[in-house]
């Protein structure tokens, strides 16, 4: 080999690949992002505002009618919003009042957080006495001492960290009605990680054991006394337990994560609603799926690979011939980086706009899709496009990201380009930071998909609370994934999976949320395919958006419920927002009345009254109680 001929080549070397750099760079297709140009927004700028006082915040709720539910607030330094997320996702009237005389004007009270001689002195305590005396029925957790041990029925009770799980009785009337196992065995903590289970009370000696600890202690005791009235002591602290799933922070405590049934929390909620109605004559609830179906349903399609944006089209024709609409979570990624190219281009502009078009839900799925999402800075609220330029160099490394960029600039985009009005967010690989509910807040948004069922245990929507704690609420609903398409086996073969989960959910109105990446059309097109005709006849079926607006104007009703004479009785309904397809659970034996037609459209049968629309403002009803 002649090695003075190779010297001069390379020389050349670094030439040749810069021409051949260059070439590329001309010759080669690249992404053209002129529909981007001249944008520059969004112009407003915000940052979340402060969290509201605990302390304070449940004054709010201080008034309404007898036939209502009273929450007798022992300490409002506590997680109270657990309990009422509850009361409100069960569509439970409800009051909550830190005078005991207030509440016992009430038939069911529910004593939240825990009765002490610290928290309430004797008068008090006797004030709760003639309350089951009269025949009243109360539920309490955390009944700590021995001044009320005979109204409860226990002769002790001692304080744990030792519990993990609840069995409900097979046995008694008031929980036998729960036939699968998932929910007569139900989780407080994750097994294997004893750091945590939260505290507990297990009682002694008591009347009625309605369920106890994986241990075989007492965890929930009642005690009938004579007159009708009902005591019951829960030992643990229901709404904190509700709050540390619903804000993802049970360290695995769930028995699945996706695609499988995990109730836990919707079994609790579930039984609430079961006293009320049990023991308040006038119970009225409201049902948690529009236009009186079994489930909510939601398809939603996160667009976050270049290839899902050229398979949009085969997915909205899909739905479009199914008269489905659903919610496609867009990415808008005006950039190359590690992942991917920048897809949010003008080759995709027109895409985006048929989606909007044809019906369905544009809505974001942020800038820069990060795995590390979780863990950004907040922001400072003025981030705006162009400026905003995220760069994710590789796995665990995303510069220049902001939680409230992410948020804002996706928000803004997706709206100049399509016209849409962005409502609902999904962040990439489920990453919530601390702040997000808040920011989603401050940035515009309404609504979030960002957990799974499984994961939090609950398949209802619920209100996200500040910063992941147990203090405050947002005004951000969460509606959980239930059926997810990642996981083995292929989604084509999990049809009749997701079909049993579907009936179980239909046992109480729970949402049944698919995600899926429509980074192939073969088996997740398919799964929609076959799943979408079965899913119909039980279903209400729409978007996050639409499920959204309904359920915001739901919890925003007001429900009282008066006798009259001549065995009738007033349902007074107050709508701060106009809302259709609601469907309210009275007693069995209420019928229309005779000399009070129903609304247009109502229907009332076997205690479901169906109401086609309550228009904004006042409505009333009224219903015969019994016969003259």
């Amino acid at each position: 080999m002649n090695r003075k001929r190779l010297r001069p080549l390379a020389a050349l070397l670094p030439l040749i690949l810069l021409a051949v750099a260059v070439g590329g760079f001309f010759l080669l297709p690249r992404d053209s992002y002129r529909a981007l140009q001249g944008l520059k927004g969004p112009l407003e700028e915000g940052l979340p505002a402060p969290a509201a006082s605990p302390l304070t915040a449940w004054k709010e709720f201080g008034k309404g009618g007898p036939s209502r539910m009273a929450v007798y607030l022992t300490d409002p330094n506590s997680a109270w919003t657990g309990v009422q997320h509850a009361l409100e996702t069960m569509g439970i009237p409800y009051i909550i009042t830190d005078d005991p005389a207030v509440a016992v004007q009430h038939r069911v009270v529910l004593v939240y957080p825990m009765i002490s001689g610290k928290l309430l002195d004797r008068e008090k305590q006797e004030t709760l006495r003639k309350h089951v005396a009269d025949g009243g029925c109360l539920l309490a957790t955390q009944v700590l001492g021995t001044d009320l041990k005979d109204l409860f029925g226990y002769t002790d009770v001692q304080e744990s960290r030792s519990h993990y799980e609840v069995k409900l009785s097979p046995d008694h009337a008031d929980t036998n009605w729960l036939k699968d196992e998932r929910e007569r065995t139900v989780r407080l903590g994750n097994p294997e990680r004893p750091q945590s289970w939260t505290g507990t009370q297990n009682y002694s000696g008591a009347a009625q054991v309605l369920a106890t600890f994986q241990d075989g202690q007492a965890a929930w005791i009642a005690k009938e006394h004579p007159g009708g009235g009902l005591a019951m002591a829960l030992g643990f602290d229901l709404g904190f337990f509700i709050l540390k799933c619903q804000n993802d922070r049970d360290d695995e405590a769930s028995r699945a994560y996706v695609n499988e049934y995990e109730p836990t929390v919707d079994v609790w909620l579930r039984l609430l609603r079961h006293f009320y109605q049990k023991h308040e004559p006038l119970a009225v609830t409201v049902h948690t799926v529009p236009e009186g179906k079994s489930i909510s349903a939601v398809i939603s399609l996160d667009i976050d690979y270049v290839k899902s944006m050229a398979n949009m089209t085969a997915y909205r024709d899909l739905l479009v011939k199914n008269e489905v609409p659903a919610t496609f979570f867009i990415q808008a990624k005006y950039y190359r980086d590690y992942f991917d190219t920048g897809f949010f281009n003008d080759d995709t502009v027109g895409l985006l706009r048929s989606l909007h078009e044809s019906g369905m839900e544009i809505a974001s799925h942020s800038v820069a899709h990060t795995d590390v999402f979780a863990s950004l800075p907040l922001g400072d609220g003025r981030e705006k496009y162009p400026d905003y330029q995220p760069r994710v160099k590789g796995k665990g490394d995303t510069r220049n990201a902001t939680v409230m960029g992410e948020l804002r600039v996706s928000k803004y985009l997706l709206e100049s380009i399509t016209g849409a009005h962005v409502r609902s967010f999904r962040p990439g690989y489920l990453a919530c930071p601390p702040s997000l509910a808040q920011a989603m807040e401050a940035s515009g948004y309404h609504y979030t998909s960002s957990v799974t069922s499984g994961n939090v245990m609950t398949y209802l929507p619920y209100r996200k609370n500040y910063n992941h704690e147990y203090t405050a609420s947002t005004n951000v609903f969460e509606f959980p994934a239930a059926v997810e398409d990642e996981h083995l086996p292929l989604m084509d073969q999990r049809v009749e999976g997701a079909m049993k989960l579907a009936g179980q959910l239909a046992q109480y109105g729970g949402c049944f949320v698919v995600l899926s990446h429509p980074d192939v059309i073969g088996h997740k097109h398919r799964f929609l395919q076959l799943i979408l005709p079965r899913l119909k006849p039980m279903a209400w079926i729409g978007t996050i958006g639409q499920l959204g607006d309904w359920w915001s104007a739901r919890e925003q009703l007001e429900i009282d419920v008066t006798r009259r004479e001549a065995g009738q009785v007033q349902l007074s309904i107050t709508a701060p927002t106009a809302i259709k397809g609601i469907t309210l659970y009275v007693p069995p034996a209420w019928k229309p009345s005779a000399s009070s037609p129903l609304p247009s459209g109502a229907t009332l049968e076997g205690g479901s009254l169906f109401l086609p629309e309550v228009p904004q403002g006042a409505l009333s009803i009224t219903l015969q109680e019994k016969e003259n």
